[in-house]
């Protein structure tokens, strides 16, 4: 990715979640199909605290088909010795991607009971691992613009190469933080979900974080 963004490219990522079991057979064809124009498919963490596939083996999968993944990494579930562990894992792997996340509370998945970790944030866990390419996330649609820009200055200062944000469904927010936050030099790529339904967006309106 970090070479990507050196030469200037317009880079384009899309999202795949791990299904909830171990067969992965129809997702990586869809993959294949319908992802073969992006450079590379980030795998999502047990997102939204929902317990799925593990994202690192998610992402070794879709590396053996071709593809080039970016492990999403979230601080939730897992402390310090974990993370590095996972991350020296990934490493062995071939995995040359990281997004790292601070990751959504566990109140709010469908193991609510779970006991949540958070030893580290994703502005540390950013750091420096072995040769990533190092991703962190920001919402420039929030109600505390200031706050997503100290953050996302933290984030610069501990290492890292490039930004996602969260969806963006307001665009005028989004130019606007984009013009605070271009001071700090770092590729930003926007968030964006294509809606299947009214539904879906009423549902994510009231269960998904952010």
């Amino acid at each position: 990715m970090k070479e990507l963004f050196d030469r200037g490219e317009f880079v384009v990522s899309a999202e795949v979640g791990p299904p909830k079991g171990i067969h992965v057979d129809e997702l990586v064809e869809e993959a294949k199909t319908y992802l073969k124009g992006v450079h590379a498919v980030n795998v999502t963490d047990n997102q939204s605290s929902v317990m799925r596939l593990g994202s690192l083996a998610m992402c070794k999968v879709l590396k053996d088909a071709g593809m080039d993944p970016i492990f999403q990494l979230a601080c939730r579930d897992r402390n310090r010795i974990a993370l590095e562990s996972d991350l020296l894992s990934a490493a062995m792997l071939g995995i040359e991607n990281i997004l790292c996340l601070t990751g959504d509370h566990t109140k709010m998945g469908d193991h609510p009971q779970a006991k949540p970790v958070f030893d580290l944030g994703g502005n540390q866990l950013v750091g420096e691992p072995p040769k990533f390419s190092k991703g962190a996330v920001v919402s420039p649609c929030s109600d505390s613009v200031d706050a997503q820009l100290a953050k996302m200055e933290r984030k610069v200062a501990a290492g890292a190469d490039y930004f996602q944000t969260q969806a963006v469904f307001e665009p005028e927010k989004f130019i606007k933080f984009m013009e605070k936050a271009k001071q700090f030099g770092k590729p930003v790529q926007v968030g964006i979900i294509i809606p299947k339904s009214a539904g879906m967006v009423k549902f994510m309106n009231n269960n998904v974080a952010g």
